[in-house]
């Protein structure tokens, strides 16, 4: 499952769900940017604050995935969200071994 979220001036944010891990590719106007967050440790209750929303890790230690709301519409990104908040909770049973 794939979200992509474009803003005129912070570029291309791509969010790709994967069994295991959220892979993000940035593309601002100036550089690029590939990284991937293992879903057992976010945790899977996000935060709003302002316009985005935040997976943070299970720790606190500040947002991994930061989404624009309701980018690219409130339908694909609200099922995103549903099943990044799924897989991380399964990923976190599995790694806990309560699954």
């Amino acid at each position: 499952m794939k979200l992509i979220q474009k803003n005129l001036l912070k570029g291309t944010r791509e969010f790709e769900l994967l069994d295991d891990e959220v892979r993000v590719r940035i593309k601002a106007p100036f550089k690029s940017k590939e990284l991937s967050v293992p879903l057992a440790i976010l945790n899977p209750e996000p935060e709003i604050a302002g316009s985005q929303l935040h997976f943070h890790s299970r720790v606190k230690c500040g947002p991994l995935l930061s989404l624009y709301l309701n980018k690219p519409n409130e339908k694909e990104f609200n099922a995103f969200v549903d099943a990044v908040k799924e897989k991380a909770l399964k990923e976190f049973n599995v790694f806990a071994g309560m699954e």
